[in-house]
């Protein structure tokens, strides 16, 4: 029988000092200087409810931010040829 996608498997191996991050005392994500990793759910929901084009409110945190949820990319396409 012909092939007719030849698949190669690659292993890679990854690691939070790879981007910048290391696991702190309490067990949260830290940046490798020790600065926490401050994240603002509330900020970002407002932000992706709005839709592209709509007027960010004023403040510190929206400054230079597109208003709209951000374009998520997944890389499924490997399941797509496996083999059942």
């Amino acid at each position: 029988m012909k092939e007719y996608f030849a698949s190669k498997t690659v292993d890679v191996t990854q690691s939070l000092s790879d981007f910048g991050l290391k696991l702190g005392d309490d067990g949260k994500l830290v940046r490798l200087d020790g600065s926490r990793i401050k994240t603002n759910a509330a900020f970002k929901e407002w932000i992706y409810k709005l839709k592209a084009g709509e007027r960010l409110p004023r403040g510190r945190y929206f400054k230079n931010k597109r208003p709209g949820k951000p374009l998520m990319i997944q890389d499924e396409f490997h399941s797509l040829f496996s083999s059942k």
